[in-house]
């Protein structure tokens, strides 16, 4: 493996943990990553982010990882530490599509989950959606 799939493993885990121990129940940190994500995922006129992420080709991929990049650093500048954790994840998720250590999917799976969660709670206006699991009636 090498260092740079240590480095996404060690962040991945450290976010994760993070996310179950505090961000589930972070009102701000909901309300913030659904907005940017939401925002990228509708100015790239995709279904969700999942959809974007899937669809993003070379530059669109560099281009999101620099935007995260460049906000993430303007965010740390002005103190802003919710908006830092929101990129954070996003770039997490966004990285893990060219990540293959099958052991983390449960993980990149729940921070998927995670994003779309918040993301369609900004887009229905704060209402929470009951959205059975495919299959269920």
């Amino acid at each position: 493996m090498s260092e740079r799939d240590n480095v996404f493993r060690d962040r991945l885990i450290a976010a994760m943990t993070d996310l179950n121990a505090n961000g589930r129940q972070d009102a701000k940190l909901r309300r913030t990553l659904g907005s940017i994500a939401l925002k990228l995922y509708r100015t790239g006129s995709a279904l969700n982010w999942a959809d974007l992420k899937e669809r993003a080709d070379g530059p669109t991929y560099d281009s999101l990882l620099r935007l995260f990049q460049r906000e993430s650093q303007a965010a740390t500048k002005s103190g802003d530490t919710t908006t830092v954790r929101a990129f954070e994840l996003l770039a997490l998720s966004l990285i893990a599509r060219r990540q293959y250590q099958t052991d983390l999917d449960p993980g990149i799976a729940y921070l998927d989950a995670f994003i779309e969660e918040v993301a369609k709670y900004e887009q229905t206006g704060g209402v929470r959606l009951h959205i059975p699991a495919k299959g269920a009636r």
